[in-house]
Parts: structure tokens; sequence; C-alpha cells
């Protein structure tokens, strides 16, 4: 297999003041072009024909010519069109502060051409997509209570942000998100943030409209227990529907030295979407018994092709609870001298407490931690030392054990442990 693409673009941005209003205006076009050729084995039909025919323009112990390949050709082009305009202003005081209004207004357009062809020469299939579009978004910035200013029944720095937005797209009736988020500091090291938010969504352009791509994919097959290379589809689903989405987020931020030397992390995170759109999940069984439709394999088994473009879900709903440090030198926001070491050293923990999928109604819900190849923790860190102009990152990621479900079988698989380490000068 063999894909290439360019995309050419440019974008505008214009930022100053009109008014009383703090204004901000961009605009961005860019084109792309791509092309993929996937081979699939040789025309063994017409070369035995040359054969037997003797054509004196085909000689078998020379170099072939490239239509007795069996091969697909994919061509496209695309177009992308985008402006965003957003302002923001002081709308009034209160005895905490002034509560701060944002609007912004956002338009796209994407334009496609796309060619499907083989290796003979002959006419190839052409489509065609046009997607438009457009969204608005307020919010409301209220100070409830700064300490010192105004302070409300002494309950330190208490602040409120109501979002509310809208979009409309092309053969997609208009939807709607809110969402709210309250950030409490009762004192000056110590921070506790919730925020709640509901969504109508919807599939974005690229989910939609993305080229078809077709390459060779290298992918180990939990049904036969083997190495298998499928032809792998990927790009825009024009069939996707849209869903909702509800979300709950709780954190609490604590820097005990009452600067950036330390600080640590709590959050916990519950997402649920009903009718929502998905990336295709790793092809474990029970993924490919609620897919059927997208798994080809022949008629001895063997894994032949996959089509892991974008899917639609009954419902999926997914907890975590995640935990990290985070050390700086030096802490202070002042700047440090220009020959000063600078030292950072953070460590993530991310505890997944629940992840299930229920495909289709009616069929049985995928717990996918228990039966699907996720990993139930993760560990990240990461290191950076360095003065100005030059420097180094160590990065380092682990995951636990996953189990994934084969009929009466379990296998048991453990993520190789990875680190990555980077030098700038």
């Amino acid at each position: 297999s063999d894909t290439d693409s360019e995309t050419l673009g440019t974008s505008l941005t214009l930022t100053g003041a009109i008014g009383d209003w703090q204004t901000s205006f961009s605009a961005s076009y860019s084109r792309s072009w791509t092309r993929s050729l996937l081979e699939s084995g040789i025309d063994s039909t017409r070369v035995q024909q040359l054969v037997d025919g003797a054509d004196p323009a085909f000689n078998p112990y020379g170099p072939w010519d490239e239509r007795l390949l069996l091969a697909r050709r994919n061509r496209s082009q695309g177009e992308n069109i985008a402006t965003r305009f957003n302002v923001k202003k002081s709308v009034f005081n209160l005895p905490a502060g002034p509560v701060i209004a944002n609007l912004s207004v956002n338009a796209r357009r994407n334009r496609s051409t796309n060619w499907q062809g083989d290796n003979l020469g002959g006419p190839a299939t052409r489509t065609r997509s046009a997607l438009e579009q457009l969204d608005g978004a307020f919010g409301l910035s209220v100070p409830i209570s700064r300490p010192g200013e105004g302070e409300l029944l002494s309950l330190g720095s208490l602040n409120l942000d109501l979002t509310t937005s809208v979009q409309t797209m092309t053969n997609s009736r208009l939807q709607k998100r809110y969402g709210a988020d309250l950030t409490w500091g009762p004192m000056r090291t110590v921070q506790f943030r919730g925020s709640v938010g509901r969504a109508e969504t919807a599939p974005s352009l690229a989910q939609l409209d993305d080229p078809v791509v077709t390459t060779i994919n290298r992918i180990f097959d939990y049904a036969r227990e083997e190495i298998a290379e499928p032809v792998w589809i990927t790009g825009g689903n024009p069939a996707l529907r849209r869903g909702r989405q509800h979300s709950l987020a709780l954190e609490a931020m604590v820097r005990p030295l009452g600067d950036q030397t330390v600080t640590l992390n709590l959050a916990y995170r519950q997402d649920e979407a009903k009718g929502g759109v998905a990336a295709f999940p790793e092809l474990t069984p029970v993924i490919e018994a609620a897919f059927p439709e997208r798994v080809t394999r022949d008629a001895e088994g063997r894994l032949v092709s996959v089509d892991a473009r974008p899917i639609n879900i009954a419902r999926a709903t997914d907890a975590e609870l995640s935990s990290s440090i985070a050390l700086r030198y030096p802490g202070k926001p002042s700047p440090p001298a220009a020959n000063a070491m600078q030292l950072s050293l953070s460590l993530r923990h991310r505890w997944r407490l629940r992840s299930e999928l229920l495909t289709h109604p009616g069929v049985a819900v995928i717990d996918q931690l228990a039966e699907s190849g996720q990993s139930r923790h993760s560990l990240s860190l990461q290191a950076t030392a360095g003065r100005r102009g030059w420097g180094a990152t160590l990065g380092g990621n682990w995951n636990s054990a996953s189990r994934v479900t084969n009929g009466d079988r379990t296998l048991n698989t453990r993520p190789p442990m990875t680190f990555s380490l980077s030098m700038f000068i």
C-alpha cells in the first residue's frame, strides 16, 4: 500500500478593541490532495492469457507492466474555509468584580471530491460532497466572592461560569449545549472545581467527509490468536447519526507552599453518551460480534479486511479517577535568571472505574475493562531539565494488564512500558 497527501493553507488573525469590546477575527483557507494505492496481488488470469497467446508485447522474463497488478486507486481533493469572530466585554460590576460576557460565532464549509478506480484504466467512480457548519456560543463569568473585596460570608474566591451554544450543519437539525462551572478557592493554597454539561452531539465534518483511505494494518487477531495483516479502511462515514452527552467533573488542587513548587491534583470525571459517535474500538471478539458487517474473513477464518471508520453507538458510560503531583524549580512565578537551571517533574495516575459500551439496543453491554482489552490503571511520568536555549525531557508510560474474552477463554495481555527522550538546543 502507498499513500501520500499534501495540504496547502493560509490563515489571517486580527485582534483589537472596538469601543469597550475586546474583539478577534480569524479566517483560514486550505486545500488538500490525497492519493492511495493498494495492491492485492497479480492478475494471474490475464498473465496466463498473454502467455498462451504468445503476445509479442509481453516478455514473462522481463519487467511486467503495472497494469497486471490487481490494485485499487483512490484519489481525493478537498477544500476548507473557516471563519471565527469573538467579542468579550465587562457588562456590569458586582461587589466581587466585573461580570464578563463572551460571544463567539464560527462558520465552516467543506467541499470534497473522491475518485475510486482499479488498475486497468477503466472509468473511475466519482463522488462529491459539500457540508456547511455554523455555530455560536455565549458565556458569562460571574464573580460571587473575592477575598477581602466584597467577600460574601467569608467564602474566599468563588466564581461561576455559564455557557450555552448552538450549532447547525448541512442535513442536520439544530443542536444545543449547556454547561456550568463553579470554582472555589477557600484559601490561597486550595482550589475546588465542579462542572456539569449537557450536549446534543453530531458527527464532525471530518468524521462525515474525510477521504476514504485503504491501507494494510498489522494487528493481533484475538479470534485466531495470530498476527494478521488485513486491509484497513479509514476515513469519513456519511451514515453517522447524532446523539446526546452528559458529563460531570469534580477536581481539587492543593499548592501547599503557596506557589508552583508543588501542585497536587485529584479529579473525578463521569461521561455518558447516548446515540453518539465513537472511534472504531480495538478489534476484539466481542467488538467483532457487535459489528459483524465491518469484518471480512476468508473461508478458513483468516482476517481479510476491517472497516475501521467511525461508528454510532447506543450508549457509552465512562468514569475515572485521576491524581497527579507536579514539582517545579524554581517554583516562584517571577522569572529566574537567564542562566538558572529549570527543573520540573510530574507523575499522573489514571484509574478507570467504569467503561461500558452498548453497541445496539437489545444486546448485552460490553464491559471493556473486563472483556475488550482496556487497562484499568495507567501511569505517566515526565521530567524536564534545561537552561535558556537547551534542555531535555524524559517521558514514560505504563499500563496495567488487560483482559480479552475469546469465547470461553480469557486472554491476559500486558502492554509494554515505554520511555521517550527528547533534547533541544
